[in-house]
């Protein structure tokens, strides 16, 4: 669980923490740094020298954010 560094109270709040594997959590000791977009997701930045303009969030265990159901569009049938 990594607090979100835009907390600056020191309290521990459940909606300031985000989930993150050992590897992902050891990123932050070398400069990477997490941020909630405006959607709720956890954004991952690199440190300047690393960041090349890949994705921020990672969707692999999200599958469900690329499905569409056919009967949520506005047009009539």
């Amino acid at each position: 669980v990594r607090p979100s560094p835009s907390t600056s109270s020191g309290r521990t709040d459940i909606t300031e923490l985000t989930l993150a594997c050992g590897p992902d959590n050891r990123l932050a000791e070398k400069g990477w740094t997490t941020h909630n977009n405006t959607h709720g997701h956890t954004e991952w930045l690199p440190p300047p020298h690393l960041d090349h303009g890949q994705p921020r969030t990672n969707t692999f265990h999200h599958p469900e954010r690329f499905l569409h159901n056919q009967d949520d569009d506005d047009e009539p049938d």
